[in-house]
């Protein structure tokens, strides 16, 4: 039978049977012999012939056998024991205050990094939560606040406008700059900026060519507009020359989004109905989109010289969409033109700038760098990279550095509406800039750079934010159920709505009852957009846009606009029954407001007796005259009755030496209010909660 390594005879030379070749050694260096007699060195070159000091295995003396930690090694041991585990693992964790901020598509990294975590120990703690994820997976904001909630951390998911302020804000750009007030001596009035919008063959591309005596009709495919574009005309208005930038937007409803981007960058939206035809679906979507943009609007009437014009026709229509006529008592100013025969142009222009110099304040700084919008862009096969830009505020000039969204480069070259070089372009000018590196969206804004480097890098940070939140799962925009924590956070205090039915009778019954439910102040519904037929694409952009839902009465979803929905965030909800639809909507308004707080006494307690303790402060000896006395509820202390404390909690309660959670009238107890120690005898203690009051 062969021995085992503990009793393997020492080889000669290495040291006394005793003393070189004993039992092995523990972990510690210390003997595992029952005797408990030193050993020496044991199999290693130190132990040689030296009983007892010798290091076990190693070639020098005790303990150099094992490597010495660093200080920072051991102090990441010592925080790694004491942090609390979860899952296995042991992670930091938060007080329940603590608010860690990230982008848009973070990853289990950036938040491992913003608490001093490891990754992987969050990665096993979210496994164990019922959701599997990579470190560097990108992660809605929904599973963020799972994990952020059990760690003991608020999650907060910042909006794409404080993503790009701490963008800029880190290569020390301010981001509103062009929003700061600025005194009266550096500000110079500025053309207004007109979105023409309107049903599709209505006269909206022909209206402008009228205006700027072009013919752009000839160029366009089918008679639709194709692309957004962006023109300055020159008019003269009270003996002085003024220029007026139109913008044109296609009336197609394929083109929605970009009709409402059209609106977002406008001063004065001119509506286009053609007097013949009247108000259309189309017409109503774009008097949606200028509303909802709060800008101003001036109908322009067209085709005035046809058979069956009716104008007045139209005018009853709009009035039913809040546009009255200034002859019905109202403030829209309403224009009888005709594009073909070249009728009431300059008393449309004449109306557009009666409406900014009243409504409007047309005053930029032209003296800084510029930043604006672009309002189109395509790739050019000679040119290159080729975008439609308005300056909104200071002047562009020709080599400037610009950042356009994801692209960005020098302006080699700009050109007017006609095609002209132009070296300089001040606000409310739009013109064509060459040298950007890649076609910005239209609606993307660019603004000047002090050189192309930074530039370069704003544009891959947030081509690469971008590319995270598209990897992440969309976060749906709004629904019925989270409606009270929306207006909790400020987030929303209107709800939009889009009505879709299969009768228009149907459409409008369902309009006029959700319209007359009495929610109180502070809220408001709005119903954006109504319509006969199944819910189409188009509704959905408008619902992307206007932050909607989408309300279908006996209908369902066109063909893949179920996906586009739920890609898109957009809730939807199908009734046929017509009062469920109002209960809902009822139901989600009413959360929405803001609750009403009540105070409600509990009960009163009269101070026997104050009973000193070193540790807990005073304890009032109490007997309570009337209802309850509760732990943890708030408290005040009344004196000849007089207010000497309030907003007090109860934090301790007892009768004699026992806890308790309520003591009722006429029984003894103890009460402990903290560090308010100002309690006398003959003292009233008066208990109280906040209550939410119940809406009639």
């Amino acid at each position: 039978m062969m021995p085992n390594r503990t009793e393997r005879p020492a080889a000669p030379g290495r040291g006394a049977p005793g003393a070189g070749a004993g039992p092995r050694r523990g972990p510690g260096g210390a003997p595992n012999s029952p005797s408990g007699a030193p050993a020496g060195g044991g199999f290693g070159k130190g132990g040689r012939g030296r009983g007892g000091t010798a290091g076990a295995f190693g070639k020098g003396g005790a303990g150099r056998g094992k490597q010495r930690k660093s200080k920072r090694a051991k102090r990441q041991e010592l925080e790694q024991m004491s942090a609390p585990s979860l899952g296995g693992v042991s992670v930091p964790r938060g007080d329940g205050t603590s608010t860690v901020r990230l982008r848009r598509g973070s990853s289990i990294t950036d938040f491992a990094d913003k608490i001093e975590a490891n990754p992987a120990a969050l990665v096993t703690v979210l496994f164990h939560l019922g959701e599997m994820a990579t470190a560097t997976q990108s992660l809605d904001e929904e599973t963020f606040e799972v994990l952020g909630t059990e760690l003991g951390y608020k999650i907060q998911v910042v909006s794409p406008e404080d993503e790009e302020r701490e963008l800029l804000s880190s290569f020390d750009i301010d981001f509103d700059a062009e929003l700061e007030a600025e005194g009266d001596d550096q500000l110079e009035a500025r053309p207004p900026v007109v979105t023409v919008m309107g049903h599709v063959d209505h006269g909206k591309t022909r209206l402008l060519d009228a205006v700027r005596n072009t013919k752009v009709v000839e160029g366009e495919h089918g008679g639709i507009t194709q692309h957004i574009g962006a023109y300055q005309i020159q008019h003269v208005h009270e003996d002085a020359t003024r220029a007026i930038t139109f913008i044109d937007t296609p009336g197609h409803e394929a083109f929605t989004a970009m009709r409402a981007r059209g609106a977002k960058v406008t001063d004065i939206a001119v509506l286009v109905v053609a007097a013949d035809d009247g108000v259309m679906p189309q017409t109503v979507e774009a008097l949606n989109h200028a509303q909802a943009a709060n800008v101003p609007i001036v109908v322009a009437v067209n085709k005035m010289d046809k058979e069956g014009a009716n104008p007045d026709k139209v005018k009853g229509q709009l009035t039913e969409y809040g546009l009255v006529p200034e002859e019905y008592g109202g403030d829209t100013m309403f224009v009888h033109v005709s594009a073909l025969q070249g009728m009431g142009i300059d008393e449309l222009l004449e109306a557009v700038l009666l409406t900014a110099d009243a409504a409007l304040d047309m005053r930029a700084n032209p003296n800084k760098d510029a930043r604006g919008i672009a309002i189109e862009a395509n790739l050019d096969r000679g040119r290159g990279a080729v975008a439609t830009v308005l300056v909104q505020s200071g002047t562009l000039n020709v080599g400037d550095t610009i950042v356009a969204g994801t692209a960005h480069g020098r302006v080699r070259a700009m050109f007017d509406e006609n095609g002209d070089v132009v070296t300089t372009a001040e606000p409310s000018r739009p013109v064509q800039v060459l040298g950007l590196s890649n076609v910005p969206r239209a609606g993307d804004t660019f603004f000047v750079t002090d050189d192309e480097r930074t530039g370069r890098q704003i544009a891959e940070k947030r081509e690469a934010a971008d590319r995270n939140a598209a990897l992440a799962k969309r976060r749906k925009r709004i629904s019925l159920e989270d409606f009270d924590q929306a207006v909790a956070d400020g987030k929303v205090d209107t709800l939009n709505l889009i009505l879709k039915g299969d009768v228009s009778g149907a459409v409008e019954a369902l309009e006029d009852s959700l319209l007359k439910i009495d929610v109180g102040e502070g809220v408001q519904l709005r119903v954006i957009h109504r319509g006969v037929g199944a819910i189409t694409q188009n509704d959905v952009n408008l619902a992307t846009v206007d932050n909607a839902i989408i309300i279908g009465f006996n209908v369902k979803p066109a063909e893949r606009v179920a996906d586009l929905a739920e890609r898109e965030g957009v809730d939807m909800r199908f009734y046929s029954v017509i009062y469920a639809a109002i209960d809902d909507i009822e139901l989600a308004l009413k959360g929405m407001l803001k609750p009403e707080y009540e105070e409600v006494q509990l009960g009163t307690a009269e101070v026997r007796e104050v009973f000193r303790s070193s540790k807990v402060g005073n304890i009032a000896g109490s007997i309570v005259r009337s209802g309850i006395i509760r732990r943890n509820s708030r408290a005040r202390v009344l004196r000849d009755g007089k207010v000497v404390g309030d907003n007090l909690s109860v934090d301790s309660l007892k009768r004699f030496k026992d806890d308790a959670t309520e003591v009722r009238t006429d029984f003894e107890c103890g009460i402990g209010l903290g560090s308010f120690n100002d309690v006398k005898e003959g003292d009233t203690i008066e208990t109280f909660e906040m209550r939410e009051k119940p809406r009639a």
